[in-house]
């Protein structure tokens, strides 16, 4: 029982079979070829992305690090009050010197008043003053 011995092929058809079989195989071969292209190519590109996010990251590691020196920087550095306390002084004496000087001015203005007030009664006196005096003298605010 031979199946195959009364099989007559044409020469054509074997041949036609034959180009099939090489187009399949050429056309893997280039689909292999294709598959190994983008399979270097995502490796590149894998290895670009992680050198970037790897110097992204030292980076960022940098500026944490001088950020930690600061803040440590100026936890260490002790407040110093002698600046503020020096300012404080110098105003305590610029109000003390206002104080003075406005005790003075109070002092020569009341001085100013009752000499005006003793020159109206002068006047008054002399009978040159036809007039009274109808300011109130004193008691500036104080």
């Amino acid at each position: 029982m031979n199946m195959f011995g009364n099989l007559k092929l044409p020469i054509g058809i074997i041949g036609v079979v034959i180009a099939q079989a090489f187009g399949i195989i050429w056309y893997v071969a280039q689909l292999d070829s294709t598959v190994s292209n983008l399979d270097q190519s995502v490796n590149h590109m894998q290895n670009e992305a992680t050198t970037v996010d790897v110097a992204v990251l030292q980076k960022d590691l940098e500026n944490i690090k001088e950020k930690i020196t600061m803040m440590d920087e100026m936890h260490s550095a002790k407040f110093d009050p002698t600046d503020l306390e020096e300012a404080i002084e110098e105003l305590e004496d610029r109000i003390a010197k206002l104080e003075t000087k406005d005790a003075l001015i109070e002092n020569e203005m009341r001085t100013i008043m009752s000499d005006h007030e003793n020159i109206g009664k002068a006047l008054e006196g002399l009978g040159a003053g036809s007039h009274s005096e109808s300011r109130q003298y004193g008691n500036y605010g104080y």
